[in-house]
């Protein structure tokens, strides 16, 4: 079955202050890892545009760290955002085409997303490799599913794979990714002042 799914993944290890940052949401947190904190956010997952990168720049102007922003639209599509200080600075289509008006137009291939600023954003060397995955087309020549691009972008970019392939439905049907356990993640409700990171899921 194809992806459906979208995570915010912060470059920061504060987990407490990513918890505060999402209050009056309903979001799973991961344990800090590869220097990072990975959000799955309900509303997000509606893979609204405009909700994803509101909330990436929210958190990256709140807790003043970069923020990547990866929409997976039925496997066929990996949209990213890179979020600091509030604004949006930089954004990745890895297929275009699939929002053309004619289903005749011919493949343009992967646009935007500059590799230098997502390597510097995450102080990551890579950045040969990481252009290299950002231009690699999809489909048979390429990457057959669109979470294939994901988690060779963020191996390349040294920050955490918590958030390729899953998303808050994902977890809420307790389905995590590998390396995660459930009694790791922290679930925040709207509504609630308080977590608690054994909350049932």
């Amino acid at each position: 079955m194809e992806s459906f799914y979208v995570s915010h993944t912060l470059g920061c290890t504060d987990v407490e202050a990513v918890v505060a940052a999402l209050r009056g949401r309903n979001a799973f947190v991961t344990p800090a890892h590869r220097g990072c904190v990975v959000v799955l956010d309900e509303e997000a997952e509606g893979q609204e545009p405009e909700v994803v990168l509101t909330l990436g720049c929210q958190l990256s102007a709140e807790l003043d760290v970069p923020v990547l922003a990866a929409l997976n639209h039925d496997d066929d599509i990996l949209l990213l955002a890179l979020c600091e200080r509030g604004w949006v600075v930089d954004q990745y289509n890895s297929a275009p085409e699939l929002f053309e008006p004619d289903p005749d137009a011919e493949p343009v291939g992967p646009q935007g997303g500059n590799a230098g600023r997502l390597a510097e954003a995450f102080a990551s060397p890579q950045v040969d490799e990481v252009e290299r995955i950002l231009r690699r087309p999809s489909g048979d020549a390429g990457y057959l599913f669109a979470y294939e691009r994901h988690f060779e972008l963020v191996k390349a970019l040294g920050i955490s794979e918590y958030g390729v392939n899953t998303g808050y439905k994902y977890l809420a049907a307790g389905e995590f990714p590998a390396g995660l356990e459930a009694d790791r993640l922290i679930r925040v409700r709207a509504g609630e002042s308080q977590y608690n990171d054994n909350d049932s899921l």
